[in-house]
């Protein structure tokens, strides 16, 4: 019976492009070494090398899609056993950035600023507002409630420390007054019954009026 083989280093964080290598120790009586990724067997191509016994997997140029769980898999004619998972984490972007305004622009509304990258680590976020550092460090940006002051230009930096790579965006916000309720053709209950009431009011004295005549 094969015991589990152990497969090292456990944990690898590495940056796209670069190369990682990983290594399974297996029992002698094994007969043949497999290697899988999220459960899926790999096979080797220009970017996948295996040394001449398969123990040791080498990745090259690394992708974005070499991240998961690597396992390695020993069999003979009586058994068959696996690794526990080695996870590798593939650092990457931001490649780009962009904002997105989640509100009303108009006096005295909320308005939320969303800072919307893709990389690993997750970014960290810098906003600018007419130029100047406004001590925000968030994804979001929520100005509640927007005045003439908070109009103009807003930027996000998002910045990834691992790979050194950073994505701007940057959105022009002009704030308008809300518009007024229409009183044209909306009236309000009291108006109604205003004029209810003095329609009655008038059919009345004008019936008082006619009797009076009549008489």
């Amino acid at each position: 019976m094969l015991s589990p083989p152990m497969l090292t280093p456990s944990q690898i964080h590495v940056l796209e492009n670069g190369i990682f290598n990983l290594t399974c120790n297996s029992s002698l009586s094994a007969d043949t070494l497999l290697w899988l990724r999220n459960m899926a067997y790999l096979a080797t191509d220009q970017r996948l090398e295996l040394s001449p016994s398969n123990q040791t997997l080498t990745v090259l140029n690394v992708i974005r899609g070499d991240a998961g769980a690597y396992q390695c898999e020993v069999r003979n004619p009586i058994s068959t056993n696996r690794s526990e998972p080695s996870t590798v984490t593939v650092a990457y972007g931001p490649d780009s950035a962009r904002i997105d305004l989640l509100g009303l622009i108009t006096l005295g509304s909320p308005l939320t600023l969303r800072c919307v990258t893709d990389s690993v680590p997750p970014s960290h976020y810098l906003w600018l507002h007419n130029g100047t550092d406004a001590n925000k460090t968030g994804s979001r940006w929520t100005i509640n409630p927007m005045t003439w002051d908070q109009q103009g230009t807003f930027v996000c930096q998002a910045h990834n420390p691992d790979t050194n790579l950073t994505a701007q965006a940057s959105v022009t916000v002009r704030v308008t007054e809300p518009a007024p309720p229409d009183q044209g053709t909306s009236l309000s209950a009291g108006a109604i019954a205003g004029i209810i009431i003095g329609t009655a009011a008038g059919a009345g004295l004008v019936g008082v009026v006619a009797y009076f005549l009549c008489e």
